[in-house]
């Protein structure tokens, strides 16, 4: 019945889909996105608040009375990337892209709103569709955490999918534990003492501590962790000097440092530091350290994903179902979700053998026909999660 109903409104969701795409807007801007999906749930006869500005909480009760809730999560923002399709519904915002495939996201949820409708919500209890609002920089989730939406009603589990067009759209991928990092990020500044490049004896040149210390920053994950699987440090930026015969006062360092569990996280944000501390004092230089904290790692309930498979099962539109081997060094803030209540993320095919440019792509795109496939995947989890009293 679900695959059914989800099936019949791929066009409308395809529609809604390229609406979305061309509006994109970035974290906490997303008013004309925002606007869109309220108008949508307004005209579904939906009830719904607005919170952290763009974000939207909408609470559907089953007739059946009270019971359990199951929150569903769509992002919202898009990425400050000049779109390089050649797609009829491209961005209309110079400069903003949804190259991550949020527009994708929201249309599936709103996909579910319409799906329970014609359900006539026969169901016991509340799917909470919470469409949040910058996920890809500051975070949305933990604001909209601490204005309340894990209550009124209480909620006991959370859902949320992503695309993935490495993958055919028939093709779900899962996995149990840890299957995104925590995307924390550091900044060091090398403080030495700049002059003539011709008399290098006068200057404690920065440039060299720099040197030695991405040499050893590159190696940190080999040198100190047995399983490599478990985390990523990566140089990303070097900024310093002005002029060939000018050595410079001081460089800067950036940095991206993912994990998969907080012990891993510590002793990383510890090796950098004690790293940084022992070139400079070697090279005669003084520093700054700063080691920015993100989200946690998303960690999946094994229970919960047995939930997805078994929805997968029930819906029959899926061919594969794919346990990934390894976590994906990519973060995302529900993981403050899951940190919560038992919790599953999921990723959703969305590729074909013409389209598989990766996430963040210029020339990003998905197959449609996974957008459909969303919604029914979403909506069977929520229902069997509400009807089956095992669950928490």
């Amino acid at each position: 019945m679900v695959y059914s109903l989800a099936k019949k409104l791929n066009n409308k969701l395809i529609s809604i889909r390229r609406e979305l795409h061309k509006i994109p807007e970035t974290e906490f801007e997303e008013y004309e996105t925002s606007a869109y999906i309220q108008n949508q749930l307004s005209n579904l006869g939906l009830s719904y608040d607005v919170i952290c500005n763009t974000g939207i909480v909408c609470n559907i009760n089953g007739k059946k009375g009270d019971g359990k809730t199951v929150l569903i999560r769509a992002d919202m923002d898009a990425l400050p990337i000049t779109e390089k399709t050649d797609v009829p519904f491209k961005s209309t915002h110079e400069g903003k892209m949804h190259a991550c495939g949020h527009d994708v996201h929201v249309s599936a949820l709103l996909g579910v709103c319409m799906i329970l409708k014609e359900l006539n919500f026969d169901f016991k209890g509340t799917i909470k569709a919470v469409f949040q609002p910058a996920e890809e920089g500051a975070g949305g989730a933990q604001p909209m955490i601490e204005q309340g939406i894990m209550h009124s009603p209480e909620v006991n589990a959370a859902i949320a999918l992503h695309v993935e067009p490495s993958v055919n759209y028939e093709t779900l991928q899962i996995r149990d534990s840890s299957i995104m990092a925590s995307p924390d990020d550091f900044r060091i500044v090398i403080k030495g003492i700049g002059g003539h490049g011709a008399c290098p004896e006068k200057c404690i040149n920065p440039l060299y501590a720099a040197s030695k210390l991405i040499n050893k920053l590159s190696s940190i994950v080999e040198d100190n962790f047995s399983d490599t699987n478990k985390c990523v440090v990566s140089i990303c930026t070097i900024n310093g000097g002005t002029l060939n015969n000018i050595i410079p006062d001081e460089v800067e360092i950036t940095g991206t440092a993912r994990s998969l569990d907080n012990d891993t996280r510590k002793k990383i944000e510890s090796l950098i530091s004690e790293y940084t501390k022992s070139i400079c004092e070697q090279s005669g230089c003084t520093y700054k350290y700063e080691f920015n904290k993100l989200f946690p790692p998303v960690v999946n309930d094994s229970k919960m994903n047995k939930l997805i498979v078994k929805a997968a099962d029930e819906l029959g539109c899926f061919a594969d179902i794919q346990t990934l081997d390894k976590a994906s060094m990519t973060g995302d803030d529900f993981s403050y979700f899951a940190q919560l209540v038992p919790s599953v993320y999921f990723k959703l095919g969305a590729g074909n053998s013409q389209i598989s440019k990766p996430l963040h792509s210029s020339e990003f795109d998905v197959d449609e026909q996974c957008i459909h496939r969303g919604a029914a995947i979403l909506t069977q989890a929520a229902l069997d999660f509400l009807e089956d009293n095992n669950n928490a």
